[in-house]
């Protein structure tokens, strides 16, 4: 009899279970297992996990198939099922992974990138992230003989597009600047920042621009007696004009003093946008538009003269997503090389520091591999990491310098990358 009543009451409880389920939408169960990974209940993950697969997996490979790229952010809604499965199999690669299990892991991240690769999560804080993107940074971290280093082999710059050195600083502050160890460094301005460090190389911004007479007396006044000097060898362009907090000017506009930068006859950096590629990447602060492809295309048609392309940056810390970013605005752009005034690791959902989903630790990591692989890319002049203050949520993690103005770890690191030693110290930690 008792015997009877276990296997009635596990029965019972199973169908229970199975209801439950079978009750659930795709998102709940996604969310139940974000939770139950949350609370480290790994075994749970993978039930969750297996359940969404054999009910909506086929359906997820099919809308998978229809695909060529990730669907904007207007667009990806259509595809929930696609981006429920493609979550809930990375969260089952992610529970294993914590688990200690190497081979499953891999096995459901690779399942990910195989029948999910479009699929997307939507996080809370507002942005739409890639499942398979994150896949691939775990399999290279799990099994990094398995990956093909994504590098591009080209001739060195020319002399007079080559920097003194590549690691370069954004900041003002001339005790930093030189905390920094860089070749060169800018201010937001045409102006030479006071006391600029012989030892580096100053280069002036066009911010923006309103009015032609504005700009020429900006140039001749700060720029052009910089260039007789041999001080300055070479000009930014405009900055952010795709976003409103920014230049915020519509390109027409920049294609109009354009000429004016050229009258110069030093090497000229392309305006850079806080979106380079028009598209709906998490690393443009939200920024839309077709600013940069429209300006760029009539420029190539009035055969203006832009020398590097301008590069900004504010994504995850996922090297490959990183790396990629780079190659393809390389790419876009009739293969310029890149000069990367601002980039570094920032959560733009975050509302206090200690709600910035990234940790310093995961920063440092992002910064000793990229940072590195910068060094040896021929295409890539110069790069600046943007140093938000410990203070400020989006990017307290990517801080160089803690409140009192000393270094960081990621600073003592940023410093340590030298051309003589482009790995920088590994050590740091």
């Amino acid at each position: 009899m008792k015997l009877n009543f276990l296997i009635k009451l596990l029965i019972g409880k199973s169908i229970l279970l199975a209801s439950s389920l079978f009750a659930d939408e795709a998102w709940e169960i996604t969310g139940k297992a974000w939770e139950a990974l949350g609370k480290n209940e790994f075994n749970a993950v993978e039930s969750l996990a297996n359940e969404s697969i054999r009910r909506w997996g086929e359906q997820a490979r099919k809308r998978n198939t229809e695909l060529f790229r990730l669907p904007s952010a207007k667009k990806a809604k259509k595809y929930n099922t696609l981006n429920e499965v493609a979550t809930i199999v990375w969260l089952k690669g992610e529970a294993l992974f914590k688990k200690g299990d190497r081979e499953g892991a891999l096995a459901a991240y690779y399942t990910v990138i195989t029948d999910y690769e479009f699929g997307q999560t939507w996080d809370k804080k507002g942005w739409y992230w890639s499942p398979a993107a994150s896949s691939r940074d775990r399999i290279a971290e799990l099994s990094p003989s398995s990956q093909r280093e994504l590098t591009l082999a080209t001739d060195p710059l020319e002399a007079a597009f080559q920097l003194l050195g590549k690691n370069g600083s954004w900041v003002q502050n001339i005790p930093k600047i030189k905390a920094t160890n860089s070749y060169w460094n800018y201010s937001w301005g045409t102006s030479r920042v006071g006391a600029q460090p012989v030892e580096m190389e100053f280069i002036p911004m066009t911010w923006g621009a309103w009015g032609k007479e504005g700009l020429n007396k900006a140039l001749q006044s700060d720029v052009v007696p910089q260039i007789q000097s041999g001080k300055v060898k070479r000009l930014l362009g405009f900055n952010e004009p795709d976003k409103q907090e920014q230049a915020n000017m519509p390109y027409t506009e920049a294609l109009k003093y354009w000429p004016m930068l050229e009258g110069l006859e030093i090497p000229l950096c392309s305006p850079a946008c806080a979106n380079p590629l028009s598209d709906d990447d998490e690393s443009t602060q939200g920024v839309r538009g077709t600013w940069m492809r429209d300006f760029m295309r009539e420029a190539d048609l009035r055969n203006y003269r832009i020398d590097y392309i301008g590069v900004h940056w504010y994504g995850g810390p996922s090297p490959r997503s990183f790396k990629e970013r780079m190659i393809q605005v390389y790419e876009a752009y009739d293969r310029r090389p890149l000069l990367i005034s601002e980039f570094a690791v920032a959560d733009w959902g975050a509302k206090s520091v200690k709600g910035n989903a990234h940790s310093q630790a995961s920063v440092l990591k992002f910064m000793k591999d990229v940072l590195p692989w910068m060094e040896s890319q021929n295409w890539i002049a110069g790069y600046a990491w943007f140093s938000f203050g410990e203070n400020e949520a989006v990017g307290t993690s990517s801080a160089l310098f803690d409140l009192d103005g000393g270094l960081t770890n990621l600073g003592r690191f940023y410093q340590t990358v030298t051309n003589e030693k482009p790995h920088g110290d590994q050590g740091i930690r």
